[in-house]
């Protein structure tokens, strides 16, 4: 593991000294001083406790309120945490486990029950529809719809909410008359039954042969990929993607956020050959550890790159170093994204069901 970041280093450094001082206050009060600590060092974070006030140990939930944008940063302040004596470190605020509850805003009170939800498909991620079971003063429409948000973010937990629901709508009645409705208190399983049985999300790695499929790809002078030329042209600009179904089930797994991309120059014919015979051996590499995953490649304008998706990005290079000292990856530009909704993936793995 890299050595954390001075910002990182600098807070768990404060947090550990002032353990003391923060068990000598109640509950509500040692969360606001543990705030304080981590907005002097690490600004899109903030900390959660989960306990009893008497509890001689509770959990510490690092939480980005949502923010995708600063996951890579929680999950490294998570794993450089140190042993604490009054603390467990969590990543991400939790489910809840009583999901039947009311909140309330400005002196309006929602509850859970009154939240109906239907889900369906957005690209790979579950598509959320959203009506009320009662009725809603218009005054108050603004609310119900923040509030709602809120609840969801209690009820499936921070990362399924941020990463696995994609478009969110509020309608009068479902696009689909089949699709059943469910009160939000009574969602997370049917949530979780949907993610498995409907999308496949196993969580397991695929053994055996992948199933691979292939498109051709035509881009227009601005990058976009297209499937047609408005002068009946064929468009020199294209690409081959080749796809791989079999990773579908372990798509979004919170332990393979990243897309680690190789890109190699593939001229000749031989170098193409050399290129993919690499690029199938770095799968092979990281896929029986189970460090990740090949995903998908792409071959244009003389090159190919090959998207696999990683969980620790040093353990996948580390794992990956004696392959790429070879001569066919003297070409080799390696980029690493972060991408937990898989993204890169589901822009062409849509398209081959």
């Amino acid at each position: 593991m890299t050595a954390p970041s001075p910002e990182i280093a600098a807070f768990w450094r404060e947090f550990s000294d002032a353990q003391a001082s923060l068990q000598a206050q109640p509950l509500r009060e040692r969360v606001e001083s543990a705030n304080v600590i981590i907005e002097r060092h690490l600004a899109g974070l903030a900390l959660e406790m989960s306990g009893g006030e008497d509890d001689a140990v509770v959990d510490l939930i690092v939480t980005a309120h949502g923010s995708t944008d600063n996951f890579p940063l929680l999950m490294q302040v998570v794993a450089a945490a140190p042993v604490l004596q009054s603390y467990r470190v969590r990543a991400f605020r939790e489910r809840t486990t009583q999901p039947d509850f009311p909140i309330g805003m400005d002196g309006f009170e929602l509850a859970t029950s009154d939240v109906l939800i239907a889900c369906g498909q957005d690209d790979g991620q579950a598509a959320l529809e959203i009506r009320f079971g009662r009725e809603i003063p218009e005054d108050y429409w603004d609310h119900a719809r923040n509030m709602a948000f809120i609840m969801l973010d209690h009820v499936l937990g921070e990362y399924d909410f941020a990463v696995k629901v994609g478009a969110v709508d509020f309608v009068d009645e479902a696009s689909d008359p089949l699709t059943p409705w469910v009160p939000l208190s009574q969602f997370a399983p049917v949530f979780d039954r949907y993610w498995v049985d409907t999308l496949g999300r196993t969580s397991d790695f695929p053994m055996g042969e992948h199933d691979w499929t292939g498109m051709t790809l035509a881009f227009s002078g601005q990058g976009d990929p297209t499937g047609d030329k408005d002068d009946g042209q064929e468009s020199e600009d294209t690409a081959i993607v080749m796809v791989n179904r079999s990773a579908n089930p372990v798509a979004m797994r919170a332990d393979l956020t990243y897309a680690l991309t190789l890109d190699l120059s593939v001229g000749t014919r031989d170098e193409l050959a050399a290129v993919q015979d690499l690029q199938d051996q770095a799968a092979t590499l990281l896929e029986l550890p189970q460090l990740g995953i090949m995903a998908y490649t792409m071959t244009r304008a003389g090159r190919r790159k090959a998207v696999y998706y990683v969980g620790d990005e040093q353990l996948a290079k580390q794992a990956l170093a004696p392959l790429l000292l070879r001569d066919e990856a003297e070409s080799l530009e390696l980029t690493i994204a972060f991408d937990p909704a898989w993204s890169g993936y589901f822009e062409f793995a849509v398209h081959c069901e």
